[in-house]
């Protein structure tokens, strides 16, 4: 049964930053011009013979007076990085790592483009044996002259290299000065929250696991990150402070009516089509599983779109909305259904009078509207909990499987397919995918989509 679709605000596209490359003059050859020496002239052959060959692969004239002299800073060229006293370096061309602004180089390992040494602006996270540089904020190649110490030693120092955290953003806490995680530490909790909830944490995101578990850490008296640790495994109220532990690891960004091309689709074709086969089998039932439902925006869109296809048919239906998450707070939030003008700032304003009563600024969702949805705890890491789901026609699981590794992906993803009866649908995030995650579905495309089914 076709009905008249909800207008839907559409989204303007952001802009796409584009990478460049940076390219500066050959250093040494400007330095030949300014002293004036040709190919021909003794002065400059025995100044090129008392100086030490290249170092291969380096781009390096390292310059050494003899002892009997005392040392003299070779004099600096416009453009120039001094990489070290008494060295000198030639600067290709170099490309600029795609997306981050910064310039890769080659020949002094452990120091950037701009001389400044491994850490101060870039940290190195060291996984699975290979080193990678993440920044902390875009970096812009610069390529002007630096003070350097005219003691220092001729040969550029060498970084230890070892496992950082990525730089935290400013405006810490004061707490966090006084504690800071290890990464033994930092691995441990890591590991502990994967085997918990399957949620993984990069080694990059080391900062916000501080940030965000210090304050437990507080609450509860404790003396480390360590200390915390062993509470989690052994304290006897560790099922209680696991809770906590949810919620301030999970992400809880959401709104009504969010990704309107997606709602679209499941307003238009997805949802018509599985009401029409219910019809046809005369069995009006209807079940849809909100895996991952937050603060309870996403189940109530859905309940809306319901409502306004069923309309005056709604009353002869058995319909229920299986909303889950993991936080026991966005779960109470959500069984309130109490939201501000910002949680609504996508929703059409005849949506917002015909399902809320607004008292202020806050709008609260309408009795018939909750009646349509149950709320509930899952771990979606918890085989046995998924399977007591009761079989649906449509699974919606958007920006979830993002936070999950390969792993833990096709976990989820199969007990999807399982729970779904035949011809059923999974939905999930526009920047999500289930490429090499699963073959098991059917893929059907439509504008600003792509629909999961599953075979008959």
């Amino acid at each position: 049964m076709s009905q008249p679709p909800l207008s839907f605000p559409k989204n303007p596209l952001g802009s796409t930053r584009k990478s460049s490359v940076t390219a500066t003059d050959d250093v040494t050859s400007q330095a030949t011009a300014r002293t004036g020496l040709n190919a021909q002239s003794p002065l400059r052959s025995s100044t090129l013979a008392s100086q030490s060959a290249p170092t291969l692969g380096t781009g390096i004239t390292r310059t050494t007076p003899p002892p009997s002299q005392p040392y003299t800073r070779p004099q600096s060229t416009q453009g120039q990085t001094a990489f070290g006293a008494g060295a000198t370096r030639s600067l290709r061309p170099t490309p600029t790592a795609p997306g981050t602004g910064i310039a890769r180089t080659s020949g002094v390992s452990g120091q950037s483009a701009t001389g400044s040494p491994l850490g101060s602006g870039i940290a190195r996270t060291l996984q699975a044996g290979s080193a990678t540089t993440t920044p902390s904020r875009p970096i812009a190649p610069s390529f002007s002259s630096r003070a350097t110490n005219p003691t220092a030693p001729s040969t550029p120092r060498m970084p230890t290299l070892r496992p950082t955290s990525a730089t935290p953003p400013s405006g810490g806490s004061a707490f966090r000065k006084d504690m800071q995680i290890t990464n033994e530490e930092f691995l441990h909790l890591r590991d502990f929250i994967y085997e918990q909830c399957g949620i993984f944490i990069a080694e990059n995101r080391k900062y916000l696991v501080e940030n965000r578990l210090s304050h437990r850490i507080k609450e509860l008296h404790l003396k480390s990150f360590n200390e915390y640790y062993k509470f989690l495994r052994y304290d006897a109220n560790r099922q209680n402070e696991l809770t906590h532990l949810f919620e301030v690891i999970t992400t809880n960004e959401t709104s009504f009516f969010r990704n309107p091309p997606q709602l679209e689709v499941f307003q238009n074709i997805v949802l018509p089509d599985i009401l029409d086969r219910q019809r046809k089998s005369g069995n009006k039932r209807l079940r849809i599983w909100s895996a991952g439902c937050s603060t309870g925006e996403e189940p109530y869109t859905l309940a809306i779109i319901i409502s306004e296809v069923l309309k005056g048919e709604l009353s002869g239906w058995d319909v229920c909305i299986n909303a889950y998450d993991l936080s026991e707070a966005v779960l109470a939030a959500a069984r309130r259904g109490v939201y501000n003008a910002y949680s609504l700032r996508t929703t059409p304003k005849d949506i917002v009078a015909r399902y809320f009563i607004q008292d202020g600024n806050q709008f609260t969702v309408k009795p018939e509207l909750k009646k349509l949805i149950r709320f509930g705890p899952i771990n979606l890491n918890d085989k046995e909990q998924c399977r007591r789901v009761e079989k649906s026609q449509i699974v919606f699981c958007r920006n979830v499987i993002i936070y999950f590794d390969d792993a833990m992906k096709r976990r989820v993803i199969n007990a999807f397919y399982d729970n779904l009866e035949p011809n059923g649908v999974l939905l999930i995030g526009h920047s999500e995918t289930l490429h090499n995650i699963s073959r098991a579905f059917q893929l059907e495309h439509h504008t600003g989509t792509i629909v999961y089914r599953k075979a008959n």
